[in-house]
């Protein structure tokens, strides 16, 4: 094992949308899993333009199963509410605990380890959810 974590030079970001072909109740990966590389995220951010309030879960898999980490009241608009995830005062706890040496927080993915995401209600076009998150890769 490595005793330092190397910048690959990939930067990634990824979108994903909770729409009414997604089935609600369900963990919907929103970073998928990396069997080579180490992820640092730094962010996570969500816009919900569902007209129902909703209950999202944010969840940890690693690789055998699925840990709940905490979940988050959405209001029901449909001009679109967004919450960082990421910096949300219930994922502090874990996603903001290290920080890099500019104090940039971030949570280390390990390889083979996903994020994951749910919703409580099914969407009715065009009800969507966006989740957007982004890191570096390290070898």
């Amino acid at each position: 094992m490595a005793t330092s974590l190397t910048f690959t030079s990939a930067a990634f970001a990824k979108a994903t949308q909770f729409s009414s072909s997604t089935s609600a109740s369900t963990l919907i990966d929103v970073v998928t899993v990396d069997a080579t590389y180490t992820r640092r995220v730094y962010g996570i951010h969500l816009l919900s333009k569902d007209t129902t309030a909703q209950t999202i879960t944010v969840s940890i898999h690693n690789g055998t199963s699925a840990f709940d980490i905490y979940t988050l009241g959405v209001t029901g608009t449909t001009t679109g509410v967004s919450f960082d995830i990421f910096g949300n005062i219930n994922g502090d706890g874990i996603f903001n605990k290290q920080k890099d040496a500019n104090g940039t927080p971030y949570f280390n993915l390990p390889a083979g380890w996903k994020i994951q995401m749910s919703y409580t209600t099914a969407l009715v076009s065009p009800e969507v959810i966006n989740i957007i998150l982004f890191g570096e890769t390290y070898a």
